[in-house]
């Protein structure tokens, strides 16, 4: 083992497929630096570099050869949550639980499969021990370290935001689509379930449309679409293709009432989860006493389901984010841009 160098990666508080994300981010720079990629979501930092030495430096240049403090991690002695923001009430990963799910306690494991034979506690007790060195900083201009984000401190903006509509489109979605096929597996039972729902409701002309309200609204510098966006950009599908049925992935029901109302019960296809009542909800499930590992796995299975429609209607979330990059075929229909909002 002492020939070995490995990353571990910690989970944040925010929303599944924003710290899905930052997890791909971090896989695909192990890979290339020779480290050996270990997920271990569950305790959870907001800034995982925070009071760590020379871990500034260290996400600058891209490279944690430059963090000093390497003793620095969450141990099953530590408290549940290292609160290292000040104010902040959620730090954990919001999906973990004290009981466990699936049998593990590992929320990655909750959904995915480990990336490797190697463990959390093989990693940890190695010589080199790292955990989430984030690959890019404020301050790093190296555009080789530029994959999936843009700044250290927000996680801000996606590349693919930008990327959308231009020549480097297509080969940066097969990019990352090519990671996470390589790297991640999904629990097969997850994948049976989706798979199964998606033979039963969907047939071959599938409009997807991932409709994020709740706490976007708060988010800065974006705004939140209103979802008379999303409607007009539905009516103009349906005229075009009146065969076709519509998938809305959200998570709120409002939009839902909303589009049912527009193309008809019969068109509509919704997953089952438990979702907000209004659209501009104070918060999101995840940061209500309601998230919990089946939130999760909720949210998993209608990113999974949105992958699969060949056209997309979309804001600029995470979960649209993953399942454009799971589908890199997809036709995408980004609201932003429309609307003259980034």
């Amino acid at each position: 083992m002492k020939d070995k160098k490995y990353l571990i990666i910690d989970s944040r508080p925010y929303g599944l497929f924003s710290i899905f994300l930052h997890t791909v981010d971090n896989i695909k720079w192990a890979k290339e630096n020779g480290y050996i990629p270990v997920v271990r979501w569950g305790p959870g930092r907001r800034d995982p570099n925070r009071g760590r030495e020379g871990a500034n430096k260290a996400s600058q240049l891209g490279h944690p050869k430059y963090v000093i403090d390497k003793e620095n991690f969450l141990t099953e002695d530590s408290p549940p949550c290292l609160n290292n923001t000040s104010g902040l009430k959620h730090c954990r990963n919001l999906y973990w639980s004290p009981d466990g799910w699936r049998g593990t306690y590992n929320t990655w494991e909750y959904y995915f499969e480990p990336l490797n034979d190697t463990t959390v506690k093989q990693a940890l007790t190695g010589d080199h021990k790292m955990s989430d060195i984030f690959m890019v900083g404020d301050y790093d201009f190296d555009i080789s370290n530029k994959f999936l984000i843009s700044n250290v401190h927000t996680y801000e903006p996606l590349l693919l935001w930008k990327l959308l509509g231009t020549p480097l489109e297509k080969e940066h979605r097969k990019k990352i689509n090519k990671i996470i096929s390589d790297n991640i597996k999904i629990r097969k039972d997850i994948l049976k379930e989706v798979n199964s729902f998606y033979k039963k409701y969907f047939n071959e002309e599938v409009l997807g449309v991932h409709v994020r309200g709740t706490d976007k609204k708060l988010e800065y510098p974006h705004r939140a679409l209103p979802i008379s966006s999303y409607l007009k950009q539905i009516e103009e599908y349906v005229a075009r293709k009146p065969n076709s049925k519509i998938y809305v992935a959200s998570d709120n029901n409002e939009s839902i009432y909303k589009i049912r109302e527009l193309v008809g019960k019969e068109k509509l296809i919704v997953y089952p989860s438990v979702r907000a009542n209004k659209y501009f909800a104070k918060n999101p499930i995840c940061l209500t006493s309601a998230t919990g590992p089946k939130h999760g796995e909720e949210c998993l299975k209608e990113m999974l389901l949105l992958s699969k429609c060949n056209h997309i209607i979309c804001t600029d979330s995470n979960v649209a984010a993953t399942s454009i990059y799971m589908n890199p075929e997809a036709e995408v229909v980004y609201l932003n841009r429309i609307e003259g909002l980034r």
